[in-house]
């Protein structure tokens, strides 16, 4: 059971570092990585196959979800909760449009 816990953290950090360093399409070369690393690891504990599925899929989606929290904490200052769509010009252009004054 120690081994299986160890696999899920391991696994929430390098989500978490990969969220900080790279896009999502990391997640596809990171995936398989984590897969056959748990793989080789449980069957050295010799875990049962339905057991051993079980982790890696925990494993696989404890990283998508440090990705996601990650990339959340990455952006968060770029997010504002506060913008509300009232068809009122912004004080900063965001689409780089000079204002018109009539």
């Amino acid at each position: 059971m120690t081994i299986a816990l160890l696999l899920m953290l391991a696994s929430a950090l390098v989500g978490m570092a990969t969220g900080f360093v790279f896009k999502i399409w990391a997640l596809v070369l990171i995936s398989p990585l984590i897969a056959i690393f748990s793989a080789i690891v449980l069957r050295s504990h010799e875990f049962g196959l339905v057991p051993g599925v079980t982790v890696i899929a925990v494993c696989l989606a404890v990283c998508q979800l440090a990705y996601l929290a990650a990339t959340y904490l990455l952006h968060t200052r770029e997010i504002s909760f506060h913008d509300e769509v009232d068809g009122e010009p912004d004080e900063k252009s965001e689409q780089k449009i000079r204002r018109q004054h009539k």
